[in-house]
């Protein structure tokens, strides 16, 4: 089988490290971006460019970078993002103050628009090349709306609703796009963002009565690139959870 490459943003995170890792093993050359640099760095098959991937001009220069080295992507992974738990108003100091505008921009820049620019500089190169490339979007149950995190909630429609356009567009051209939509997960990310109280109470909620895990996203990230027919939709993991 000829050589496989796969870019993955967000890297440094937890899930976009381990699925550099799993990739790696299925025999894929990775080629990585993010803010700062992975625990991978070294690995034979992988590759790593620093990147602000909020900065259109900064994403498309280290894309051009690797392709030049690659050529086309096989397959796309946009994992990058940040979490904020930030409600629309709150108490401070004795009076109501609004959410952080800053803050909003932000998290939108991290967590849309960043898929937006990725894949608007990898996807010509595919199409031109003849490839039956794949997008994966990274996005999460929150789309559906979660109090006190107005901006991410609002970032991951957008990417759910990004991944249905780009889908109808792209199909014909042989590139298929689909978002995963994890539920909470067993890792530190989710430790850092929810109270312990309130991690417990969601868990409860959870039909299956536990998290997700890292393992589980990377075998739905593998049955999307390896099913030719999934495409134009939003993949729920969330163990049957409903906010």
């Amino acid at each position: 089988m000829p050589d496989r490459s796969v870019l993955v943003t967000g890297v440094a995170g937890e899930i976009g490290g381990y699925l550099v890792d799993e990739l790696l093993q299925d025999g894929w050359i990775v080629c990585g971006l993010d803010l700062r640099p992975p625990s991978s760095i070294g690995r034979t098959g992988f590759s790593f460019q620093e990147c602000d991937l909020s900065d259109s001009v900064d994403a498309e220069r280290k894309i051009e970078a690797f392709h030049k080295r690659f050529d086309a992507f096989d397959a796309v992974i946009n994992c990058a993002g940040l979490i904020a738990n930030s409600p629309l108003i709150s108490f401070v100091e004795g009076r109501l103050v609004h959410h952080d505008f800053e803050l909003w921009d932000r998290i939108l820049c991290s967590c849309l628009s960043s898929v937006f620019y990725v894949t608007a500089c990898t996807v010509p190169r595919m199409v031109s090349s003849g490839k039956k490339g794949v997008i994966i979007n990274i996005s999460s149950i929150c789309s559906r709306g979660n109090p006190g995190q107005a901006a991410y909630s609002a970032a991951k429609a957008g990417v759910n609703g990004l991944t249905a356009a780009l889908a109808k567009e792209l199909g014909p051209m042989g590139v298929r796009v689909v978002a995963l939509a994890p539920g909470y997960l067993d890792t530190a990310s989710t430790r850092d963002n929810v109270l312990a109280a309130k991690l417990k109470e969601t868990t409860a909620s959870v039909p299956l009565k536990r998290l997700g895990t890292i393992e589980e996203v990377a075998s739905a990230v593998r049955f999307i690139l390896t099913n030719q027919y999934v495409n134009a939709t939003v993949i729920e993991l969330d163990g049957g959870l409903v906010l």
